[in-house]
Parts: C-alpha cells; sequence; structure tokens
C-alpha cells in the first residue's frame, strides 16, 4: 500500500481552517516538507521497483494538486499563501530531481499555472512585439496570439496538464529570443514551431494555405510537382525536439504536415499523367502486354537503353502505348511479364524478330536475297 507522506500536512492544514493563528501551524509545516524530501530520498534509494515509484511519485503529485485546489478554494485564500509556495517548491523538487516518475499529463493545480504566467509575463511581451512587426503572415499571428490568450487568461476556467504547460513555458522562451526585425522572421519562426511540434490544427492549416499559395505562381505542373517534392524533402530533413509536443494525442506535426503533402504530390502527379494522356494519344500495338515485356527484355539485355533503371522504362512504355487487349498499360504489369515470360511468349517474338530480319534482306539487301534463292533452287534440284 503507498503511503501518504502528505498526511500530516493535510490535517495541519485542516487544523490551521479553524485557528486564528498562523504561527504554530506554520512552524508544523515547514517541519513536516523538510520530512517529505527526505522521504523520497529515502524512497529513491530503496529496494523499490520501478512500477513502485512511478506509482508512488504519482501518487504523491496527485495529492500535492488535491491540496492546493483545495486552499485555492478556501473562502480566505491569501492566508495559505506560504503553504502554497511550498506545496509549488514540492512539486518543483520532485520534477528536478525525480523526473522519470513526474506525471506530466496530470492535471495542473491554478497556483501552479498561475506563477508560471507571472513568470512568462516578459516575454510573452516580447512575443506580442515580434508578432506585430508587420512582416509575419495574418494566420500565423492570429494561431498564436489566440493559444498565448488561452494559456495566459484562461487560469482556471481552463484547466491544463504539466505536459501543455511546460511546452508553453519552452515554446515562450524560445520565441521570445527571436529577432522580429529580421526579414526572415516568419521562415525562422515557422522552422522553430515544426521543429518543436506544434501540431496545433490552425498552424497546419496555415502551413497548408502557405504551400498552396506559393505554389500558384507555379502556372505549369511539372513546377508545382517539383516544388512539393521538395517541400516534403525538407519537411522530412527537418530536426525534432524529443518529448515535446503541443498536444499528445495527435500525430507530431511532422508527420501530419508529410502525409498531406504525399497526398497533395499523388494527386498533382494524376493530374499531370491526365493531362499528358489527353495531349498525346496512346499508340495501340497488335502485341499483347507479355510480348511487348518480351520486346522490353531483349532490348534492355542487349544494352539498347541508355540506363539500367526499368521504372522509367516501364512507365514510358506504359504511358504511350496500348496493347492489343488493353487500353490502358500499368507499369506494373509491364514489370510482372517482364520477371515471367514463357517459352510460348519468347517463341511468338522470336517470330516476330525473324519476319523483320526478313524483311530487311528483302529492303536493303537484295542481292542476298537473290543468291540465297539461287543456292537453295540449285540444292534442291540435286
Amino acid at each position: 500500500m503507498l503511503k501518504n507522506e502528505l498526511k500530516n500536512i493535510e490535517e495541519i492544514l485542516i487544523e490551521q481552517s479553524y485557528s486564528h493563528s498562523n504561527k504554530t501551524a506554520q512552524t508544523n509545516l515547514e517541519t513536516q516538507f523538510g520530512q517529505i524530501y527526505k522521504a523520497w530520498e529515502e524512497v529513491l534509494f530503496s529496494n523499490m521497483p520501478e512500477s513502485s515509484l512511478v506509482r508512488y511519485f504519482h501518487y504523491h503529485l496527485d495529492i500535492i494538486s488535491t491540496i492546493s485546489t483545495t486552499l485555492s478554494n478556501f473562502p480566505n485564500a491569501e492566508k495559505y499563501l506560504l503553504s502554497q509556495n511550498e506545496l509549488l517548491a514540492l512539486i518543483n523538487h520532485q520534477r528536478k530531481y525525480y523526473s522519470s516518475y513526474f506525471k506530466e499529463d496530470a492535471i495542473a493545480p491554478v497556483t501552479y499555472h498561475q506563477r508560471l504566467v507571472s513568470q512568462l509575463t516578459g516575454n510573452m511581451g516580447a512575443i506580442q512585439k515580434i508578432l506585430h512587426s508587420g512582416s509575419i503572415n495574418a494566420s500565423l499571428i492570429a494561431c498564436l496570439s489566440k493559444w498565448c490568450e488561452l494559456m495566459s487568461e484562461k487560469i482556471g476556467t481552463v484547466r491544463f496538464t504539466f505536459r501543455s504547460l511546460h511546452y508553453f513555458e519552452y515554446i515562450t522562451n524560445q520565441l521570445s529570443e527571436l529577432n522580429g526585425f529580421s526579414t526572415e522572421i516568419e521562415a525562422t519562426l515557422l522552422n522553430l514551431l515544426i521543429c518543436s511540434n506544434f501540431n496545433n490544427l490552425s498552424f497546419l492549416v496555415y502551413f497548408q494555405d502557405k504551400i498552396r499559395h506559393s505554389s500558384e505562381y507555379l502556372g505549369d505542373k511539372d513546377e508545382r510537382l517539383d516544388y512539393l517534392v521538395e517541400q516534403k524533402a525538407i519537411i522530412n530533413s527537418s530536426p525534432e525536439v524529443k518529448n515535446r509536443t503541443y498536444d499528445s494525442s495527435w500525430p507530431s506535426i511532422k508527420t501530419m504536415i508529410v502525409d498531406w503533402l504525399t497526398e497533395e504530390i499523388l494527386l498533382t502527379e494524376k493530374l499531370l499523367c491526365n493531362k499528358r494522356e489527353i495531349a498525346i494519344p496512346k499508340i495501340p500495338l497488335e502485341m499483347s502486354v507479355a510480348h511487348l515485356s518480351c520486346l522490353i527484355r531483349l532490348l534492355y539485355e542487349e544494352s539498347v537503353f541508355a540506363t539500367q533503371n526499368l521504372q522509367p522504362i516501364f512507365k514510358c512504355f506504359a504511358g504511350y502505348f496500348q496493347s492489343k487487349r488493353q487500353a490502358v498499360i500499368s507499369p506494373g504489369s509491364l514489370s510482372k511479364e517482364f520477371y515471367s515470360i514463357d517459352q510460348h511468349t519468347a517463341a511468338r517474338v522470336r517470330d516476330l524478330l525473324q519476319r523483320m530480319v526478313l524483311r530487311i534482306n528483302r529492303n536493303f539487301f537484295p542481292t542476298v536475297v537473290a543468291i540465297n534463292a539461287t543456292v537453295l533452287s540449285y540444292l534442291s534440284m540435286r
């Protein structure tokens, strides 16, 4: 069974609520808080298994938060200011020295939220100046301003987890160090938010609109495709801060952006393919897909193609030709037949090639044909 190290503190605070004198109670509280630090240290170096340590420290963080919330709801809440400070000091101590066992997803007490916002007031003022410097997109300004407003003005109305508050602290400190007079401020801000896993849906919408707007100036679909592929590569190569996120229930912002860009690339490729099909009608062949694949293989193995990469070869033949029975040939079907040619298919292609050789001889080497005919006639008469 987990031991409640704060039991005596709870009793003293209850007694204090009915007493007109704080002096004795406060002296007792200071002693009790000191004993908690010692108890935590002894537990850490005990033989208690990791799973039990996690439960132990999670349990005490929940108790601390409950006591702090209870004190905040008392009519004379200011009377317990010193006690609240001691409780917040306990939270800080646990987070600093027992971070592996800190319950980041627990709901933080209102006093913890208030103190954090108070500490960040200067940085938030600096951020507002940066955002309204005149060189940042209005949608991005609205996204960040709304978040700052939610975190700083809804104290007590909206309850946040420790993880959310610590993430807000991290981003606020990072943003306050940016140079608001830089001509690249928006690009720097964008990179910072992506690397910090700011997976806010409004931010995702801003990024999507930014990409769409930039691609509008690229009238050619080939250029647009290259641009999207380039952006995907840039996002994929961006570093990412570990264990930090705006919303842990959502995928990372990199994942969401890359997935969206992948869809946009596939859509653009499809439109580009359709455009090419309309612009250049396919040439019909009196051959099956198997025979065409066999012919491609012969050309490939005789090094007719100046490349060893088969994929563009398959795409080219699929894009510009249609077989005897298939109006649309896929690169995949050509690849499948390429590696599974049987004797029947090989015989049909060999017959075609032999007829082609005979035609070459008749058209370009008539003397050789005449000599061969004479020799055959002579041999048949003997």
